[in-house]
């Protein structure tokens, strides 16, 4: 008897989803391939499917299957989550991708989450200029019969405009009268402002960092806290106060001599073959974190490789002009 398929949802950033019906030994890759296909995303190499909890998220290896992991759910806010994963933080690099307009889409509704939920922390003017891009996005252009005192506050949909940990700062009417200022002079077209506003975020401190959840740090020094964060991106590890997210330090991956996980831990060692430091944790994302990595350290040297072979290609077309001379 051939086996039963289930309906599975998947959310996106801004609690939309879609859904598929699916078999139980269907894996993560069916389902994302389905996923990429119905949405029409042609740059889909740095987006993953994640387990998203009350408490933490994973992304999903691609022969896990995701009917299995659904009947397991006890959390009743569990569901699986599209969005972003590797960030490259070089606009030249990501070009392409952002010329896809359901990447951007899906990009630019992943920074404003992360900008209004506080996950990046960005300065009050910085705040101000990405609400009235926000405001282009949703409303368009300024019109004054419209966007005047009241708009945001009566609805009461100011909080969805100003990041959670600036908003005590100032009065409601002060940031609706900044932002709704700041929307009126905006120099954008509603073609760009989503560009725009991601190219804001991307100079936010720690922008395309994977947060992982606070972990038991194993350090045996008094520098050290004993709560930690674990931030991963392009450039290496970096570790945070779990209180506070204070940066503490920073390893590049040049620095980072091997790192190793399990289901319980995650450490790494940074130095010199002759003067290594380890680095370990207790945590149930070991093995995410070391994933992440390795997603990081292919595409670096991935990276080097293209660039060596055009700085080779380089060489071969100056030897073949000067020998036409």
């Amino acid at each position: 008897m051939a086996s039963k398929k289930h309906v599975i949802r998947v959310f996106f950033i801004d609690n939309s989803f879609t859904a598929f019906a699916v078999y139980p030994s269907d894996s993560v890759k069916i389902l994302f391939d389905l996923l990429v296909e119905k949405i029409q995303l042609k740059h889909y190499h740095h987006f993953a499917l994640f387990e998203r909890g009350s408490a933490s998220e994973r992304f999903l290896g691609l022969e896990e299957k995701p009917v299995e992991l659904a009947e397991k759910w006890e959390d009743p806010q569990q569901c699986f989550v599209f969005k972003k994963k590797l960030f490259l933080n070089d606009y030249q690099k990501e070009k392409k991708e952002l010329e896809d307009m359901i990447a951007q889409d899906l990009i630019y509704k992943q920074a404003l989450c992360d900008v209004i939920s506080s996950t990046l922390l960005c300065s009050t003017e910085q705040a101000i200029k990405l609400s009235s891009l926000q405001m282009k996005i949703i409303y368009g252009d300024y019109n004054s019969c419209i966007h005047m005192s009241g708009f945001l506050t009566a609805s009461d949909s100011l909080k969805n405009f100003v990041p959670k940990h600036l908003y005590p700062l100032r009065k409601a009417n002060e940031w609706e009268a900044y932002i709704l200022k700041q929307h009126q002079y905006a120099n954008v077209s509603l073609e760009n402002a989503k560009l725009e506003y991601i190219n804001i975020v991307r100079s936010i401190d720690n922008y395309g960092t994977t947060f992982f959840p606070p972990c038991k740090s194993l350090i045996r020094t008094s520098n050290f806290p004993s709560k930690i964060i674990i931030g991963i991106n392009y450039y290496g590890i970096t570790l945070f106060r779990a209180k506070n997210r204070e940066f503490l330090v920073k390893f590049q991956f040049a620095e980072v001599c091997s790192w190793t996980s399990s289901q319980s831990m995650f450490g790494f060692e940074v130095g010199f073959p002759y003067s290594q430091t380890k680095m370990v944790f207790e945590t149930r994302h070991g093995v995410a974190i070391a994933v992440t990595i390795q997603n990081y350290v292919e595409i670096i040297i991935q990276t080097m490789k293209c660039e060596s072979d055009e700085e080779d290609s380089e060489r071969c077309d100056l030897t073949s002009v000067s020998s036409d001379y």
